[in-house]
């Protein structure tokens, strides 16, 4: 992998030329990988984001109800956020949603000590919520490096490569996002 980070710096443009189909796929693939995560078989971790966008759905489709979470936030002297809603077309929001959910937890856990929701997460879940979060980092990381108009295969390919060693490596954050880690590490290999 050294030698590959080594000559996509200092022969991008022959690079291009060699692999154009290779590195289509990788750029392909790092804009899609968080969402082939969000797909994946382990049922818990489909369930904490199913529960997940009942909540925040919760809040979107009522005024009072966030009305509510303000008041909440503000008598936590909290910031006032709203929770981000995600959208089917966006692979990043459902990264951003999760990511409002957790920055919001000591919130939602007040509010809900008071009010009703559609759906809470045991501390087991809001665990998998934040190791989700910290697996799909890297590749939202990417994702907007790559979308940016001084990104080149120079830059992409060595990335790509890093990710999947991380994929590989086994982490302490691993518990329940051990599926999404693999499967989404063997695509990526397959695909390099």
């Amino acid at each position: 992998f050294d030698k590959a980070k080594k000559f996509s710096n200092d022969h991008p443009k022959v690079l291009l030329t060699i692999n154009h189909s290779v590195w289509w796929k990788m750029l392909a693939s790092a804009g899609y990988c968080s969402w082939l995560c969000m797909k994946v078989s382990q049922r818990s971790t489909a369930d904490v984001v199913a529960m997940g966008r009942r909540i925040v759905g919760h809040f979107k489709h009522s005024q009072v109800a966030y009305s509510c979470l303000e008041d909440v936030q503000r008598e936590l002297g909290m910031p006032i956020k709203r929770l981000q809603q995600d959208v089917v077309t966006r692979w990043n929001s459902t990264y951003y949603m999760m990511q409002s959910l957790v920055e919001q937890k000591r919130t939602l856990g007040a509010y809900a000590a008071d009010f009703e929701l559609p759906a809470t997460l045991t501390a087991n879940q809001w665990g998998i919520l934040e190791n989700m979060i910290t697996l799909l980092a890297p590749f939202e990381q990417l994702t907007r490096e790559i979308s940016s108009a001084e990104a080149s295969a120079a830059g992409v390919i060595p990335a790509v490569v890093a990710l999947t060693q991380l994929l590989s490596r086994p982490s302490d954050t691993d518990r329940g996002v051990q599926t999404a880690k693999r499967t989404r590490s063997e695509e990526h290999t397959s695909e390099l």
